[in-house]
């Protein structure tokens, strides 16, 4: 199932040697390689304050760091969504903050992360089969400063990154309230509430996202891997 969502997008691949991203350290000063942007995407909305710049992933023998640049400035009431898809047996439809924002289609998220950046509180959902379940505060993310960092372990993902897998990813700004929808999206630009030439505050109906960045993880049992993370792949 989720390979049919990699065969719509371009790979652009990359040789990455074994613990590259352990020097990651998650303290809100960007130490990522230029190879691990996948999104340059800043400029796209009406104001700087909901705006996310460019975004990274990495991973190693440890998890997968994202980090990307935001700066709510004196905005209050903005909060950043990213869901994390890692299985093809179904995930959930709704936001576990109910915004205005669904998921459709071939990948459902089965974690979905979230911060209020007021107060700096997170959480980390899980889907369970029929609703999310909060675990709150457990997440190693800096969000105090220019550039957020975010650590995610293969042991709160539930993957088993000795193998082939794969783990799809999309990054959301929004603010606090039911009628609010994703003001800035990362992949999914055509579907985000902003853009240059005007914002739109508040909807009655959900966004539907259906597509994410893809990363492709080789361990040293995958057949195309001779070393762990031998290759690896960002789709955009």
């Amino acid at each position: 199932m989720l390979g049919k969502v990699t065969a719509l997008v371009i790979a652009v691949t990359m040789l990455v040697g074994v613990g590259v991203a352990s020097a990651i350290v998650v303290d809100g000063v960007n130490d990522f390689a230029p190879a691990d942007l996948v999104d340059p995407d800043g400029g796209d909305t009406e104001f700087a304050e909901i705006d996310m710049l460019d975004v990274y992933i990495t991973y190693d023998s440890n998890g997968i760091y994202i980090g990307y640049g935001h700066d709510p400035g004196g905005w209050t009431g903005v909060q950043i969504g990213i869901a994390f898809v890692t299985t093809s047996t179904g995930g959930g439809t709704t936001d576990p903050w109910g915004h205005q924002i669904g998921f459709t289609g071939m990948c459902l998220p089965d974690y979905i992360a979230y911060v209020n950046l007021d107060s700096e509180w997170n959480e980390w959902r899980v889907w369970d089969g029929m609703d999310w379940v909060a675990n709150a505060n457990i997440l190693n993310w800096v969000t105090s400063t220019a550039f957020d960092e975010l650590e995610v372990t293969w042991e709160m993902l539930g993957v088993n990154c000795a193998e082939y897998s794969q783990v799809f990813i999309e990054l959301w700004v929004t603010q606090d309230g039911a009628t609010k929808g994703p003001l800035d999206l990362s992949y999914n630009d055509d579907l985000q509430l902003s853009t240059p030439g005007g914002t739109t505050w508040d909807i009655d109906t959900p966004v539907m996202i259906s597509c994410y960045h893809c990363l492709d993880i080789y361990g040293p049992s995958a057949a195309d891997a001779t070393t762990w993370s031998g290759i690896k792949r960002l789709y955009r």
